[in-house]
């Protein structure tokens, strides 16, 4: 914006190349970003502003410092491709407010509908401009008068939407651009006063004041425009970043399920042998002396081929559930193979350990396997060391293993051991009438 003087002097030629240029700066940067963002329909309605602005601003360079030059000599305000320039000024503002109150519906409340519908808003905006500048008689200066009357009530909704909203949402960004709306607003204001007063050719100190704020407007504009750009700026960076946070912590989520998935058994919801060389659970094993116990399922085989595949691994669910049962937080668990379980319990000794999952294997009852008439019973074979560092742990399940194996032997010898692993249900009786 510029006073339509008769002179126009340097200062005011150099502030609307300036104007032009810093606005033109911000509508590229706006683009430039424009193409790396995605689903920021506030962004984009900024992006339009900027345009706009920047159209109002080129018409009006276009009127003080091209036309004159290519007319050969300053042209009347009557003349229609000065009126044309001051319509396309006063229509591109206008839409400029409309995109900044569309961008900040959109970015408060995800909507731009009701009323503030933009083609509704762009339509009153043009005619608004049609009709103001039909009946200025004084120039551009009547024409900012006008032109104020959209740009406070506008601008000084949009900073108190941003102001007012809600603490959790109220970030720097945001409260920049609130605060960069309330000083632009507040600027319209003062034009209104300072161009009505330069209208009526006053005099006084008041108008010697507002006279100087119309010759430094350009810079005055240039400042706030810039400050309000990168304000919003800002409020696209802290909402990308909110968006980056939110895709980290499903990354990690995602990263989390994956390595649960390599380092716990799908069947029985156990720590692997993968676990077990990456030292997951073994935290306590640094800390103390302990021990550890090989358990084997007997006669899985045996199963499977009688039952299923699926009884069999019903049998290795139930076998994990009664050893996880007698452990205690600290203590792990480990499925070592197919049917063999791998028992770390620091600060214990083998014999005790051994006794307790022996009277925990007795007392438990057959399991019933899907529909078959046969229940089966948990038949394990255990060996067990004790290790007194982190160093010897290794060495200790060796040494489980054999004792383990021994076991197993043992008890193929001795069929009173452990019998048959199959219990046959009691036929029903017929139901007498």
């Amino acid at each position: 914006m510029q006073p339509p003087a008769q002179t126009f002097p340097v200062l005011s030629f150099i502030g609307v190349v300036v104007q032009f240029g810093g606005a033109v700066l911000l509508v590229a940067l706006f683009l430039l970003l424009r193409q790396f963002v995605l689903r920021r329909g506030y962004f984009s309605a900024w992006t339009s502003a900027w345009m706009a602005v920047a159209i109002a601003v080129l018409a009006i360079a276009t009127r003080y410092v091209f036309l004159p030059g290519l007319a050969g000599g300053a042209l009347p305000d009557r003349h229609p491709a000065v009126r044309t320039l001051y319509f396309i000024y006063q229509a591109a503002k206008g839409l400029g407010f409309v995109f900044f109150l569309r961008g900040t519906a959109l970015y408060v409340a995800g909507r731009a509908a009701g009323p503030f519908a933009t083609t509704r808003l762009s339509a009153a905006a043009t005619a608004f401009a049609l009709v103001s500048t039909v009946v200025s008689r004084q120039g551009l200066n009547e024409m900012v008068v006008w032109q104020a009357a959209i740009a406070v009530p506008v601008l000084g909704y949009c900073a108190s939407a941003f102001l007012w909203l809600p603490r959790p949402r109220r970030t720097v960004g945001s409260v920049a651009t609130g605060v960069s709306f309330a000083l632009i607003a507040l600027l319209w204001l003062l034009y209104a006063g300072a161009f009505g007063l330069a209208i009526r050719n006053a005099g006084g100190p008041i108008a010697d004041l507002a006279d100087r704020l119309i010759s430094f407007n350009a810079y005055a504009d240039l400042a706030l425009n810039v400050v309000l750009g990168y304000s919003m700026i800002l409020v696209l960076m802290e909402d990308s970043k909110r968006e980056f946070d939110a895709a980290q912590a499903e990354l990690r989520v995602t990263h989390d399920q994956l390595r649960r998935a390599a380092l716990y058994d799908s069947l029985t919801d156990s720590l692997n042998r993968r676990a077990f060389a990456e030292g997951v659970g073994l935290e306590m094993v640094r800390a103390t002396f302990g021990t550890v116990v090989l358990a084997d399922l007997d006669n899985l085989k045996l199963v499977n081929d009688r039952l299923g595949h699926m009884a069999g691994d019903q049998i290795i669910r139930r076998c994990a559930d009664v050893l996880r049962a007698m452990l205690r937080p600290y203590d792990k668990l480990y499925r070592w193979g197919g049917d063999e379980f791998l028992l770390i319990v620091p600060s214990a000794r083998a014999a005790d350990v051994l006794a307790r999952l022996q009277l925990a294997m007795d007392a438990e009852p057959p399991i019933e396997v899907g529909l078959s008439p046969e229940d089966v019973r948990l038949q394990l074979s255990m060996g067990a060391a004790d290790y007194s560092s982190a160093e010897d742990l290794g060495r200790a399940i060796e040494r489980a293993d054999q004792a383990m194996y021994q076991e197993k032997a043992r008890r193929k010898r001795d069929p009173r051991s452990g019998g048959s692993p199959f219990v046959t249900n009691p036929t029903p009786l017929p139901a007498v009438r």
